[in-house]
């Protein structure tokens, strides 16, 4: 079983004694900003002069000075912009003003993982991951609750790494629920493994080819569309709430019989594979290349996704769903936007 850590583990007092930057200002950064602030914690914000988001930081009460400026000033520097950002912050804003007992904290061990940061010997290299939206984690502060996190140190040359780390996840709110120990090689392959092998990408997936299975059946793409994705909706809320996800006798029977049946022993090899070439690195090689150059994949892989009829279906039937909000389809902000 996992080691877990509370508020009682934790002494608040070792960040409210630290100069805290929060670079990035993002779902997860003006979040955990904000909740360091509130828990006495000096903090600044770290932002390019061009960033949209200085402004909010601003109106939020915090300071904002550039990336550079905060890094220089600060001894816990708390990394929170996106993951293909980061490298080139790192060279330009972070490493240039980092001192032996230094911490550098991030938000997910992607960077780190695979060596495209590589910190030096004398710094602590920290990891505080709330499992869930920035939105979340600020709102569960404020209700004198939190969101659970996971934290890892990678590298620990103060020999006081783990008291910080505690006593960053207690400032925001993560002790409350509670403090998940792991490291950064389990937190990054377990996130890409999930992301890509069940959520969203093998979810996706599979309510893709039911729908398609569906429409080439002669069904509607309309009704295709309500008990692929809609019904998918109500059942992934229930599992949520640890509440069995059949809400009716024929569905529950199904379930049993024909699920494992679709999701078989090759389906689970192929997920094997697919955590392989995580361990390995050749995922990552493969992504990184892709962001160097642009995105040219990526941006082609979105494409073909919004050409898909279940697209234009959605499109329709959304215009039914008063309470579903618009949204114009880009990409949701991931756990450390910034």
């Amino acid at each position: 079983m996992a080691e877990v850590f509370y508020d009682d583990d934790a002494d608040l007092d070792l960040v409210q004694t630290r100069n805290v930057a929060v670079l990035g200002y993002g779902s997860q950064g003006s979040a955990q900003a904000l909740s360091l602030r509130d828990s006495g914690a000096d903090v600044r914000v770290g932002l390019p002069e061009r960033s949209r988001s200085r402004v909010h930081a601003e109106a939020d009460g915090l300071r904002v000075v550039s990336p550079y400026e905060a890094c220089e000033e600060s001894d816990l520097v708390v990394v929170l912009v996106p993951d293909p950002a980061q490298p080139s912050l790192y060279t330009e804003a972070v490493e240039p003003n980092l001192v032996d007992g230094d911490t550098l904290l991030f938000g997910h061990g992607f960077n780190v993982r695979y060596g495209r940061i590589k910190p030096p010997a004398g710094v602590d290299v920290v990891m505080v991951a709330p499992k869930g939206p920035g939105w979340l984690v600020r709102s569960e502060f404020g209700e004198g609750r939190g969101v659970p996190v996971l934290v890892a140190v990678e590298q620990d040359a103060s020999g006081l790494a783990w008291e910080l780390t505690l006593s960053y996840a207690r400032a925001i709110g993560g002790t409350r629920a509670g403090a998940i120990k792991t490291t950064f090689g389990e937190e990054t392959e377990a996130a890409l493994f999930g992301e890509q092998a069940v959520s969203p990408g093998g979810v996706v997936a599979l309510v893709h080819a039911g729908f398609e299975t569906l429409v080439e059946a002669g069904y509607q793409p309309e009704v295709a569309y309500f008990e692929c994705v809609t019904e998918l909706k109500r059942n992934v809320d229930l599992m949520y709430e640890g509440v069995r996800a059949y809400h009716r006798s024929e569905a529950e029977y199904g379930g049993y019989t024909s699920g494992p049946y679709v999701v078989d022993a090759s389906v689970r090899r192929r997920m094997s594979d697919v955590l392989a070439t995580i361990q390995g690195g050749s995922w990552a090689e493969e992504y990184t290349a892709d962001q160097d150059a642009g995105a040219p994949k990526l941006d082609e892989l979105r494409q073909n996704a919004a050409a898909h009829p279940i697209e234009r279906a959605g499109h329709e039937m959304r215009k039914l769903m008063a309470w579903v909000k618009p949204h114009d389809g880009s990409p949701a902000d991931g756990p450390a936007a910034g």
